[in-house]
């Protein structure tokens, strides 16, 4: 039996969509920036002016990172609880705020001036730390009620037909946002310091703020009706069974889990691949992820695109086979100039990739659950990522160190091997989701999705 998703080719809208999905779009955009100028200056902040000459630098470089994961994993299931019970737009708008308070809070610590309260004008070493760490894990905490909120915004602010393009716009912008936080980052923390960085980004909360202010929604879904009680484990446990239940929800979990795990091994063994395999020179790394990035960003622009004309499940699912090609062919390289096209091939359709998942999410899940969903799937892709790192990192230290194979004329190594494994990995993601999705039935609908969330079927209705 044939797919019965419908691709979308006879509805044309504007570049931005629509009035209100553009403020919101311009407001994340400008954050989005903010947030990668911060997270990579806070990075040579703590190496070569706190950290400066110290051993204990990367261990500090390091607690950021773990700060980050854990105000994800620990608060994200939690909140996906509440944002389904309040209202999107508000509950973005609190949270907001509360990242651009928190993030103004650092340049207390940020020796731009004397403090007469402190003995030699600045806090103890250890107050700063604290201080970042704890910054880091509740902006990143909260960054769980408004990330959820979004997504089920953007369904109740555009049509269902045009939810691929506005997955598109969004990842475009994520993705672009790494790319110049990465590039300008060292060039303004030379002259500027950390501070420069800190009222970037607490200036682009209050421009994301004020964005989202002038946003005009339709009344949100929400699990618990004014007047009533919610139960926090209750509500929690019946998004974890409609997200088990439901297949396109499942296939997402399973499928970003299993690609997640694989790109470990390239963010883990990346530079060891790039000097040993590539036989990159020390002043060349920089460039590959960089190329790497304008392939995520080419691939999120052209998804959005492709989503509309071939349909999302056929998006995602040939996004991960591709990738998993693409990662085949990078780790039989030996010189530079093909791993890095190659690498660039890798990057599109991962960009591909991830616009597929918000529309998907949209599609298969009621809004009253949208938040619930995001909470089971986006802590089980950061766990599995951040399991990869360890567990890739591990076999090349251990088992596969000094690996050497020869096989039908090919050469396997310690690191070539490890890139090779995730491609297998994503050629098995991609393989599951075409099983699982080939006969789903998703109907575009040309209608508003404030009326449309009133109209669609339960998922169990929408599944062939």
């Amino acid at each position: 039996m044939p797919s019965t998703e419908t691709p979308t080719t006879t509805r044309k809208t504007g570049l931005l969509i629509n009035r209100n999905f553009a403020l919101l779009w311009a407001g994340q955009s400008i954050s989005f920036i903010g947030d990668a100028l911060l997270d990579f200056t806070l990075a040579l902040w703590l190496a070569f002016d706190l950290g400066r000459g110290q051993s204990w630098a990367p261990l500090a470089v390091s607690g950021v990172l773990l700060s980050a994961s854990l105000g994800s994993l620990l608060i994200g299931p939690i909140a996906g609880v509440f944002v389904d019970r309040w209202d999107k737009r508000r509950t973005m708008l609190r949270f907001i705020a509360v990242q651009g308070v928190l993030t103004a809070a650092l340049l207390v610590i940020a020796n731009l001036v004397p403090l007469p309260f402190f003995a030699g004008g600045h806090p103890p070493l250890v107050a700063q730390l604290v201080m970042v760490y704890a910054v880091v894990f509740l902006v990143n905490g909260s960054a769980q009620f408004t990330r959820p909120s979004r997504t089920a915004l953007v369904g109740d602010l555009v049509a269902q037909a045009d939810l691929p393009q506005a997955s598109g716009l969004i990842e475009t912008m994520a993705n672009l946002s790494l790319m110049v936080g990465f590039g300008i980052a060292p060039l303004l923390f030379v002259p500027f310091g950390i501070g420069f960085a800190l009222i970037a980004d607490a200036l682009s909360f209050a421009i994301a703020f004020k964005a989202i202010q002038g946003v005009k929604a339709p009344p949100a879904a929400q699990s618990v009706k004014r007047g009533e009680r919610g139960a926090l484990r209750r509500e929690f446990i019946t998004g974890v069974r409609f997200a088990i239940a439901n297949r396109i929800i499942r296939t997402l979990l399973i499928t970003y889990t299993i690609v997640l795990f694989g790109s470990g091994a390239v963010n883990a063994l990346l530079v060891f691949f790039l000097t040993q395999n590539l036989h990159a020179p020390p002043e060349a790394i920089g460039v590959f992820p960089v190329i790497l990035g304008l392939g995520l960003v080419i691939g999120s622009i052209l998804g959005g695109t492709l989503a509309k004309r071939i349909g999302v499940i056929r998006t995602f699912w040939l996004s991960m086979l591709l990738i998993g090609v693409a990662a085949i062919a990078l780790s039989r390289q030996t010189t530079l100039l093909p791993g890095t096209i190659l690498g660039f091939l890798l990057g599109v359709p991962n960009g591909a990739m991830n616009v597929a998942l918000m529309p998907l999410v949209l599609y298969a899940t009621p809004r009253a659950l949208v938040g619930r969903v995001m909470a089971v799937l986006e802590p089980a892709m950061m766990t599995a990522q951040i399991t990869s790192v360890a567990v890739f990192g591990t076999l090349a230290s251990t088992v596969f160190h000094g690996f050497h194979l020869d096989v039908w004329g090919q050469t396997f190594g310690t690191y070539d091997l490890l890139i090779l494994l995730p491609g297998v990995l994503c050629l098995l993601a991609g393989t599951i989701a075409f099983l699982s999705l080939r006969h789903v039935r998703i109907t575009p609908d040309a209608v508003g999705a404030s009326a449309e969330a009133e109209a669609m079927p339960p998922p169990e209705e929408v599944l062939a």
